[in-house]
């Protein structure tokens, strides 16, 4: 009896690695699809806290849309600071038992760019996405196996849509784009009487 319960399970592993397999090769060509970025710049400095998968799949798509990245901020045309870099798991369903049968995926980034004299071009800026996924308690292996595959697609998604709202930026002057956003803000400050949080800009910090 011991011995069907283990062949079943490592056939329902084999099944499981099967298919995450075959959403590996669909997710790859989806990134092929979605990973072009046109972006206005040819060299970029990443600052900030992060991952070191978060890093490496940023330098990926950077080097995919032909993006040089540069160690010091005299040879960068853009700075990119990470704010933020976010991944948890939180329990979705339990069934009538009381036992966990969904988990919610979650990933985060929270990011601003600067222009090379330190002046705020892109305020702060927060990517979040989610996943569902079912959990079998029987089959946690190819679960956590399968989670990692999610964060992977889910940071390669992230990191795409971080780079598009980049490009959004490349026909205005860094100073009117700042200027701008500053008065925005003090407009709809005044309107509300809340507070906004304004995030200094690295000449500020200084």
């Amino acid at each position: 009896m011991t011995q069907n319960k283990a062949v079943n399970s490592k056939r329902l592993i084999m099944k499981a690695s099967a298919g995450l397999a075959v959403m590996g090769l669909l997710s790859a060509c989806g990134w092929r699809i979605r990973g072009k970025v046109n972006l206005p710049y040819s060299k970029l400095l990443i600052s900030g806290v992060m991952t070191p998968e978060f890093k490496d799949g940023l330098r990926m798509v950077l080097k995919a849309n032909d993006i040089e990245i540069v160690e010091q901020v005299k040879n960068a045309e853009v700075v990119l600071e990470i704010i933020t870099e976010q991944n948890a798991k939180q329990v979705l369903s339990y069934n009538s038992s009381g036992q966990i049968t969904a988990y919610r995926i979650i990933s985060r980034v929270a990011f601003r760019v600067f222009d090379v004299n330190g002046v705020e071009i892109f305020p702060e800026s927060d990517i979040f996405q989610t996943r569902d996924l079912d959990f079998n308690p029987a089959n946690i292996q190819s679960f956590d196996f399968m989670v990692n595959e999610v964060v992977k697609n889910m940071r390669t998604d992230i990191i795409v849509q971080m780079l598009r709202r980049m490009a959004s930026i490349k026909n205005l002057d860094p100073n009117i784009k700042t200027s701008k956003i500053q008065k925005e803000e003090t407009s709809t400050n005044q309107k509300s009487g809340s507070r906004i949080r304004v995030a200094p800009s690295a000449s500020e910090t200084k």
